[in-house]
């Protein structure tokens, strides 16, 4: 059974991106967010479940990439999570 064409991605560029996007932006996106737990105290939470917790992360941030429709979406939702991310991490690193 064929895809519907109006949900394909018309360029080889756009569909290599969404993939991108897809493995590699929500693997820095889900090691980002549980960087950010482990530096909020929670430490042993992450240690502890970060076989589970990873994966699972990890999958929903990919799901996340495939429901946006186009891939600077995908990447700018990426990228606020792993901005946000990032300065707290940065501020609870300074105040500490």
């Amino acid at each position: 059974m064929p895809a519907n064409k109006k949900h394909l991605l018309k360029t080889r560029i756009a569909r290599t991106s969404k993939v991108l996007a897809a493995v590699v932006g929500s693997l820095v996106a889900a090691i980002a967010v549980l960087s950010l737990l482990g530096l909020l105290g929670l430490s042993e939470f992450v240690v502890l479940t970060i076989w589970f917790v990873f994966p699972s992360l990890w999958v929903f941030f990919m799901a996340v990439v495939y429901w946006v429709k186009k891939p600077i979406k995908a990447w700018g939702v990426l990228g606020v999570v792993v901005l946000v991310c990032g300065v707290s991490i940065y501020f609870l690193k300074t105040m500490a």
